[in-house]
C-alpha cells in the first residue's frame, strides 16, 4: 500500500518556484493527501504562491501576523501538524521550511513513529537536518545550479552558485569514508552490500545526503566514480564491493607531507610526482574534485597562489 503524505509548507520561508519540484520529489515516497501552505497571502511577496498552488490544489491557510515580532503562520502549521498526527491518517510528514524553529516539531513527529521529510535551503541548520528522517535541499531538487560540482559533473538548471551549496553539505570525502567502512564491515562479516542498503545506511548517518548534492543523477554513478568500489548487478539487485586496487589515503598523505617538507612545491609538479609513485591514484576516489583541495585538507599544509601558479607549503608556526 502506498504511503500517505501530509505536505505542510511554510510559504513565508520558501519560494513558490520550488512547488513543482516538491511534488515531483514526493512522488518517490507516496501519495500526498494533505496539501497545505501557511502565510499571510494578502502580502504581495506571497502573490506567486496563490497562482502556483492552484495547479496542485494546495489549500492556503491564511494567517495574518498579529504583531511584527511573531510569525503566526508558523504556529498554525505546528497546530495543524499535531492535529493531523493524532488522526493517524498519514504515514509521512513533509515539512517545507528552512526555519530551525521547526526542529522540535520534527522531533515530536518522529517520537510518534512518523517519517519526516524535511525540505529547505542548503544553509538550514544542521540540527534541523539531523532531526528529519530525510532532508532534501530545495536548490538541488529544483536543479538550481549550472556550475561544476564537487564530483566534476554538471548540475542541471541555473541561478545558484554550487560553491554556496557545497559549503553547507557534508564533504563527499567524508561520505566516501563512511561508505568504505560500511562495505568493509559487511565483507568482514561475510555479507554483501546492496546499493539500496548502502544508500539507506548513509542517509541514516547524514540526513541530507542526496547524490544530486554532488552532481550525480544516480547513486550508481556516484559509487562508480569513486574508484574504491566495484558495482555489479545480479538480476534486479545491484551490489557494491571494495576494489582490490585501492590506494590507501593515509599512505598518499604521508608521501605528500614528505615532499612538502623539502620546501614549497608547485601543485602541478606535486601531482606528477604523486602519479609516478602511485599510478592508480585518483583524487576523486577520496571525494575531492581537485588535487589542491585534497592537499589543503592535510593537517599543517596550505595551498596558495605564487608566481602564476599554486604552491603547497607548511603553514608557519
Amino acid at each position: 500500500m502506498e504511503k500517505r503524505i501530509a505536505l505542510l509548507i511554510d510559504a513565508e520561508n520558501t519560494s513558490a518556484k520550488y512547488l513543482d519540484s516538491i511534488f515531483m520529489e514526493l512522488k518517490n515516497y507516496g501519495t500526498v493527501t494533505y496539501k497545505r501552505m501557511y502565510g499571510d497571502f494578502t502580502l504581495k511577496t506571497l502573490a506567486d504562491w496563490n497562482h502556483r498552488a492552484l495547479a496542485y490544489a494546495v489549500v492556503p491557510i491564511q494567517q495574518p501576523r498579529y504583531s511584527t515580532a511573531k510569525n503566526a503562520a508558523d504556529i498554525m502549521l505546528v497546530i495543524d501538524a499535531m492535529d493531523i498526527m493524532y488522526t493517524k491518517n498519514v504515514d509521512i510528514f513533509c515539512i517545507v521550511s528552512s526555519d530551525s524553529d521547526f526542529t522540535r516539531l520534527v522531533t515530536r513527529l518522529c517520537d510518534e513513529g512518523m517519517e519526516v521529510i524535511g525540505m529547505g535551503k542548503s544553509d538550514a541548520s544542521r540540527t534541523l537536518k539531523a532531526a528529519c528522517t530525510i532532508y532534501k535541499n530545495l536548490e538541488i531538487i529544483y536543479g538550481d545550479s549550472d556550475e561544476i560540482g564537487a564530483s566534476g559533473q554538471k548540475n542541471a538548471g541555473v541561478g545558484h552558485k554550487t560553491e554556496d551549496i557545497e559549503k553547507n553539505i557534508v564533504p563527499l570525502s567524508e561520505i566516501k569514508k563512511s561508505m568504505v567502512e560500511i562495505v568493509r564491515e559487511n565483507e568482514n562479516l561475510g555479507n554483501r552490500t546492496g546499493l539500496g542498503g548502502l544508500k539507506s545506511s548513509i542517509q541514516r548517518l547524514y540526513k541530507d545526503f542526496d547524490e544530486r548534492n554532488y552532481g550525480y543523477s544516480s547513486m550508481t554513478k556516484l559509487v562508480k566514480e569513486l574508484k574504491d568500489f566495484v558495482v555489479t548487478q545480479e538480476r534486479s539487485t545491484v551490489y557494491v564491493s571494495l576494489s582490490g586496487v585501492e590506494v590507501n589515503e593515509k599512505t598518499v598523505e604521508g608521501f605528500i607531507v614528505e615532499m612538502v617538507k623539502r620546501g614549497p612545491i608547485d601543485l602541478g609538479r606535486l601531482g606528477q610526482t604523486i602519479h609516478t609513485e602511485f599510478p592508480d591514484f585518483d583524487v576523486k576516489s577520496y571525494g575531492y574534485s581537485q588535487l589542491g583541495t585534497f592537499v589543503q585538507s592535510i593537517e599543517g599544509i596550505i595551498v596558495e597562489p605564487n608566481k602564476g601558479g599554486k604552491y603547497a607549503r607548511f603553514a608557519e608556526g
